[in-house]
């Protein structure tokens, strides 16, 4: 039975306030989403080099954001660089200079990201267009499903 026939025969008082949809991450590229699985430590592509990006939480308040360190520091949050989506520092405390002052590192900040050229890492303080329409993205304990939240723009 397909889905529109059976919210067809339900009442509105019984139809479902979300529908889930499991999709291969194929499909979502060849609509042109890049889904970047976040709260994983990822290769980045960069001999030595990984990335974990972490989703927006506002009840704490805590911007989306990436974490950059070398493969043996992961662990060592005062051996990595992060930013936020917005280009600010993240950890302003523990945030490693060294490691942030590192071309490669930036790089990885600003591919993983999208920040554009023209946003200086670290002070960049505007707000999104609000018109994504992920809202939220994360995925299972072994990274092999992503869960995606839609809402209408």
């Amino acid at each position: 039975m397909k889905l529109f026939e059976i919210l067809k025969k339900m009442d509105a008082e019984n139809e479902p306030e979300q529908i889930s949809l499991l999709l291969p991450s194929e499909a979502l590229r060849r609509c042109g989403l890049n889904i970047v699985q976040e709260s994983i430590w990822m290769d980045s592509g960069y001999k030595d080099w990984m990335y974990r990006v972490d989703p927006e939480d506002p009840k704490i308040p805590q911007k989306r954001h990436i974490h950059i360190a070398k493969s043996k520091h992961t662990s060592a949050k005062n051996l990595q660089a992060s930013w936020n989506y917005d280009g600010s520092r993240h950890d302003k405390k523990s945030f490693n200079t060294a490691v942030g002052n590192v071309n490669r590192v930036r790089e990885i900040a600003r591919n993983v990201l999208k920040i554009t050229p023209e946003i200086t890492l670290e002070s960049f303080h505007t707000s999104p267009d609000g018109k994504l329409l992920t809202e939220d993205i994360s995925s299972s304990s072994d990274g092999k499903i992503a869960y995606i939240f839609f809402r209408m723009a």
